[in-house]
């Protein structure tokens, strides 16, 4: 019967995975960080403009083996979330019995961060460590419990590609340096521990090099990305911000979570056995939990109270996973024989309303990516660009990522990406090439309607282009219509820099 039980759990995971990416292949242009990645996959190199390469390794893998196809962003993003699952499984194991332990793994794929989040992200850092934290986790506390060299090295290895995926993954070694500072002191005397430290540095070295060589923009890119809240806000509230920062963000992870605290409840009802695990026994295990499921979230969002600055929602996606065992440890809910049964029913009605909900939403909005009209607007600018330069090849775009990575993904001519570098020299570019070729470059709606200087715009590209350069702003105008033709104008601003006669 467990063996049964063990296989619904794998295919249900597998039939999740399935439909999420059948929902997303309605769509008709990824998600901007998912195009990102695609670019990042071109550089074959150390590290990116914004975050670790990890992201940009993958992508590359799977959108090559996949013939250069968006359905790879998509099944690279679910096989995250499975592997992550997977292993959320794995470790509850250690604290719950087995169908427990499946459930408390099963619960997180209704979570707001593996529907809603997944289908408009795709693939992102986020997305990748959903799947690396839960084997990090799973094999810190395995070295701890059976201090097997084995294991030591393959969580220092784990450990290191969860820095090369995010930084952010520093807040869960936080969490287990107190678990061994308070429940486990004898392993800072053991060689475990050293061995793990030592591969996982020589996993992130290379990188560190690449940090150290190119100034570290890509740490500067995450200051950038906290908006400080005394540049727009009257001194007065400014003590107010180091409040609303932090609350906003705990409620979005409170929002996240509620359908699996709903769907608990359900299984709670139904039982009428629900209790709370009060019990002073098995001290450090319970602290393990709470750390390793909490801890992060709390110092990710007491962050925005101590630098005044905002902490995007999406950033906890990565800090969730281990909710389901929290309800199930500390809420405990005596089994029957046909529960199991029960909670699958009602796990694949939800899924299924997840997606469903999901293919409404997205065909009903006009702001929709399953009716944007790619093929035209890249055919259009193919002709524009062969118009304003004679017929030469497009090798070069940059800009607004928002328009800027299409060009990679849906242009017949593939060009690359010129991404930002805040002002430091491109170390992928050549920039001899990029001034010979020419390159075009688009802008954002919102600037250019506030009217702020172009110039101002193209800061991080001035060095690329001839000094002579004429940045004439020019319009392309394009409608978004949903099935009921209800339509919205939109448009993309954009420059072609001719190539240098």
């Amino acid at each position: 019967m467990e063996q049964v039980k063990k296989r619904l759990f794998y295919v249900f995971l597998l039939v999740q995975a399935f439909l999420w990416v059948l929902i997303s292949l309605t769509r008709q242009i990824a998600s901007v960080d998912a195009m990102e990645a695609v670019a990042w996959g071109d550089l074959i190199s150390l590290g990116t403009n914004k975050h670790p390469p990890l992201s940009g390794w993958l992508m590359g893998i799977f959108y090559n083996l996949f013939g250069q196809h968006d359905i790879a962003i998509y099944v690279l993003g679910e096989v995250c979330i499975v592997v992550g699952l997977i292993f959320v499984y794995k470790l509850a194991k250690y604290f719950l019995s087995e169908e427990k332990a499946m459930c408390s793994a099963m619960i997180m794929s209704i979570c707001f961060y593996y529907t809603y989040h997944t289908y408009i992200n795709n693939y992102n850092c986020n997305i990748i460590s959903m799947g690396l934290w839960p084997v990090i986790a799973y094999y810190f506390y395995k070295s701890v419990k059976e201090n097997k060299i084995k294991d030591w090295v393959i969580f220092g290895i784990t450990a290191g590609l969860g820095v090369l995926a995010k930084y952010q993954v520093v807040l869960l070694f936080m969490a287990f340096f107190f678990y061994l500072v308070f429940f486990d002191r004898k392993q800072l005397k053991q060689k475990g521990l050293y061995i793990a430290s030592l591969f996982g540095i020589l996993t992130i070295l290379p990188h560190a090099i690449w940090l150290y060589k190119t100034d570290f923009f890509s740490l500067i890119y995450i200051m950038s990305r906290t908006e400080v809240s005394s540049g727009n806000t009257p001194s007065f509230l400014l003590p107010f911000g180091r409040i609303i920062f932090p609350i906003k963000f705990y409620l979005n992870q409170i929002m996240a979570i509620l359908p699996c605290v709903a769907l608990y409840l359900i299984l709670a009802l139904k039982e009428k056995n629900i209790s709370v695990n009060k019990s002073s026994e098995n001290l450090p295990e319970k602290v393990f939990i709470l750390l390793v499921g909490l801890l992060p979230i709390f110092i990710l969002g007491a962050t925005g109270a101590i630098s005044n600055s905002r902490v995007i929602g999406a950033w906890g996606s990565t800090m969730l996973s281990y909710i389901g065992l929290i309800l199930f440890y500390f809420f405990p809910i005596k089994f029957s024989e046909k529960t199991f049964d029960y909670f699958i029913k009602w796990l694949y009605a939800i899924v299924i309303m997840w997606v469903v909900g999901m293919g409404i939403f997205a065909v009903f909005q006009t702001q929709s990516d399953i009716s944007y009209p790619k093929v035209k607007i890249m055919s259009d600018f193919d002709n524009i660009w062969a118009k304003e330069t004679n017929n030469a090849e497009l090798k070069y775009v940059g800009g607004n990522l928002d328009n800027t990575f299409q060009f990679r993904l849906y242009n017949s001519q593939h060009p690359i990406v010129i991404l930002e570098t805040f002002g430091y020299k491109n170390p992928w570019i050549n920039h001899e090439d990029v001034l010979k070729s020419g390159a075009i470059i688009m802008f954002n709606k919102k600037q250019i309607d506030k009217n702020i200087n172009i110039n101002g715009i193209i800061t991080d590209y001035v060095t690329l282009l001839p000094k002579d350069a004429n940045f004439e702003l020019k319009k392309y105008t394009y409608k978004i219509c949903n099935v009921i033709g209800k339509c919205n104008e939109n448009i993309l601003y954009y420059s072609i820099v001719k190539p240098a006669k």
